[in-house]
């Protein structure tokens, strides 16, 4: 699932990049934007699964794709929607599609991930930040 779900990210990448040119409308629209940075600064191409957070059970529910810039905006599994966040506790997981980079191991798994975001009803983005530096592996 994780797999698809970066393959996914990627083709919904690719075709929003590419419907920026001309008057053709996006064909999905996103849902909650947010922004991932790193302590050495941004990276694209980074794949990032959103978990709701239910008494320490984890169930994902969507995902978004770092942009040049660090930004993302949410949509639900499998491409279905927008995915726009309600009241309440998510996790995030982090995986790289792009280039090879190395991302500390307890970004991966939703039971060890240190990114946890309280949402709230006035809550606007899900702005994301991981300390460490990045280690390119070749």
């Amino acid at each position: 699932m994780r797999q698809f779900n970066s393959i996914l990210a990627v083709v919904l990448f690719t075709v929003s990049l590419l419907s920026g040119c001309g008057d053709a409308p996006s064909p999905a629209a996103g849902g909650t934007p947010g922004t991932l940075s790193f302590a050495d600064g941004v990276t694209s191409d980074i794949n990032i699964t959103v978990h709701r957070n239910s008494a320490g059970s984890f169930q994902p529910i969507g995902f978004g794709l770092t942009d040049v810039e660090g930004k993302f905006i949410l949509y639900q599994n499998g491409a279905a929607g927008p995915l726009w966040l309600e009241p309440g506790d998510y996790v995030f997981t982090l995986e790289s599609v792009g280039p090879s980079i190395t991302l500390p191991k307890e970004y991966i798994s939703a039971q060890t991930t240190p990114l946890k975001l309280s949402w709230t009803s006035d809550s606007k983005s899900a702005d994301l930040t991981v300390p460490q530096k990045l280690q390119n592996s070749k």
